[in-house]
């Protein structure tokens, strides 16, 4: 008759274990998720000075080459924040008359299109429709 309860105690704990470690594991991949630190931008150098220029080709790009989920590697809030072109901001010259770098439409168009605005200046990456 112990041996029925010790079991019957055994088996209630190990499935009262499943439940206790899935949230566990949930709460710590909740608590990886998102960044408050500061907007630093990945460094690419001059990305106009690539093979292809601004358009993204297998040899500079070979872990996401062929992926459509470009967030997923480039976190929205640090893309584009950092002017690395050489050209000169939009802020400083007259748009008009000077070719120049406008950031923050930049920002605005990943912001409003998403993903998708990414193959605006970069290409296809890749991704077959």
């Amino acid at each position: 008759m112990t041996g029925r309860i010790n079991a019957s105690l055994q088996r209630r704990r190990h499935a009262a274990t499943g439940p206790l470690v899935f949230a566990l594991l949930w709460t710590l991949l909740l608590a990886g998720c998102g960044n408050n630190g500061s907007e630093e931008s990945d460094d690419y150098g001059d990305i106009l000075n690539s093979p292809a220029g601004l358009v993204l080709v297998e040899e500079e790009h070979t872990a996401g080459w062929g992926r459509p989920d470009c967030f997923l590697c480039h976190e929205i809030r640090n893309m584009h924040v950092v002017n690395r072109t050489g050209l000169p901001n939009c802020d400083d010259v007259d748009p008009a008359l000077e070719t120049c770098l406008d950031l923050g439409e930049i920002q605005s168009i990943i912001r409003n299109g998403g993903e998708q605005s990414c193959s605006l200046c970069h290409g296809d990456n890749g991704v077959q429709p």
